[in-house]
């Protein structure tokens, strides 16, 4: 685009052009001519743009790790067949590490949770710690931490009789569900780690 004489400001297009090095020479010389004639408004102007596309680039996020890309990539890259097909990464059944109901806690921290069931199921490393949480007579909340390599690469999933909820975990592993019914629970875990399932346990 050819600045126009005829016109009293330079675009905001050409400017950016400018500042960007995608102009042509010739198109770069006529622009610089027109900054350099007494026209305050547009060096102000291509100043306020530098200062702008200036702050947009140090406010850009760094890249994600390489290792971290490839993880998330295989963790959820597609299977011959369908993952649910027998022999597709079957699921290994967590062992219940802890149980309040069966392991009362102290006096203070009976106190300090209520009535929230807490408990803890653990293999091979990982540990999945949930806290149940009744909210009426009929639904309860889910919350708990998954302690793994790369947590936010696991989905986590609560299921209730015909009732399913589905989160990722958070980069610490919290994650929360509400509103699930009260009944017999199956929590399951998926992702770079493995797939995990938990006894199922009454909420």
């Amino acid at each position: 685009m050819r600045p126009d004489r005829r016109q009293s400001h330079l675009s905001s297009e050409l400017l950016l052009d400018l500042l960007e090095g995608r102009l042509s020479p010739a198109r770069r010389r006529a622009t610089e001519a027109h900054l350099g004639e007494p026209c305050s408004a547009c060096r102000r102007r291509l100043h306020a743009m530098a200062e702008l596309t200036g702050r947009m680039r140090a406010d850009r996020m760094e890249a994600v790790p390489e290792s971290l890309s490839r993880a998330a990539i295989a963790a959820f890259a597609p299977q011959a067949g369908g993952a649910e097909r027998a022999g597709a990464s079957p699921w290994r059944r967590l062992v219940l590490a802890f149980d309040s109901l069966a392991q009362p806690l102290a006096a203070p921290a009976r106190r300090a949770v209520g009535e929230s069931r807490r408990l803890r199921f653990e293999l091979e490393g990982l540990v999945l710690e949930i806290e149940s949480d009744p909210e009426s007579g009929d639904q309860c909340a889910l919350r708990g931490r998954l302690h793994a390599r790369e947590p936010e690469l696991h989905r986590v999933e609560a299921r209730v009789g015909d009732e399913r909820a589905r989160r990722w975990a958070e980069s610490g592993g919290a994650f929360h569900f509400e509103g699930l019914p009260r009944g017999t629970c199956h929590v399951t875990v998926s992702g770079p780690e493995g797939r995990f399932e938990t006894p199922p346990f009454e909420t």
